[in-house]
C-alpha cells in the first residue's frame, strides 16, 4: 500500500524520468547514427522535440507537489501569518483560473488535433497535444492539496515561512 501512494505521490515525477530516458536514448540514437553511421534515422529528431514537451510539463506538475516553482516572496514575508495564507491561497486561485483555461484550451487543441498525423511518425498530432489538459488536470489536484495542506498547517499553527511556494 506505502508503495502505491508512494507511486501516486511521484505519478509526474517518475513518468516525466521515463520520459527523460527515452529523451537521452534517442538523442544518442541520432548523434550516433548521424555521425558514427552516416544515416540518419528519420524519427529521431521529432521523437526527441515531442518527449522534451512531455518532460517539460510533467516536470511542471511535479514542481506544484515539491512546491519548487519560481516564488518572490520578499514582501510576503513580512506579513503576518494570516496574511501569508490570504496571499498564498489568492495566489493559488489564479493558478487554478490559469490551469483551468489550459486545461480547456488543452482539450480544443487536442481534438483538433485527432486527424492530422505528425510528419515521420505518421500518429495523430493529438498525442503531442494531449499532455497540456492531462498535466492542467494533474496540477489542478496538486494545487488543491498544496491549498488544503496550507489551511491545515494554519490551524495547527506550524509555520508557514519558507514551505509556502505559492507566493509571489
Amino acid at each position: 500500500m506505502i508503495h502505491v501512494k508512494r507511486f501516486f505521490l511521484r505519478f509526474e515525477e517518475n513518468l516525466a524520468a521515463l520520459c527523460l530516458g527515452g529523451l537521452l536514448v534517442t538523442l544518442f540514437l541520432q548523434v550516433f547514427t548521424r555521425f558514427i553511421t552516416r544515416d540518419p534515422l528519420s524519427w529521431t529528431e521529432e521523437a526527441a522535440r515531442y518527449l522534451y514537451v512531455y518532460v517539460v510539463f510533467l516536470g511542471s506538475s511535479a514542481a506544484v507537489t515539491e512546491r519548487s516553482h519560481v516564488a518572490i516572496d520578499f514582501l510576503v514575508l513580512r506579513l503576518p501569518r494570516t496574511g501569508r495564507l490570504v496571499v498564498a491561497l489568492l495566489v493559488n486561485l489564479g493558478v487554478l483560473f490559469v490551469l483551468a483555461n489550459l486545461f480547456y484550451w488543452g482539450i480544443r487543441a487536442t481534438l483538433r488535433q485527432l486527424n492530422i498525423p505528425l510528419v515521420v511518425l505518421d500518429i495523430p498530432y493529438a498525442w503531442v497535444y494531449v499532455i497540456v489538459p492531462v498535466t492542467a488536470l494533474l496540477m489542478t489536484v496538486r494545487t488543491l492539496v498544496v491549498m488544503r495542506e496550507d489551511v491545515r498547517r494554519y490551524r495547527q499553527g506550524d509555520a508557514l515561512e519558507p514551505e509556502i511556494r505559492g507566493v509571489v
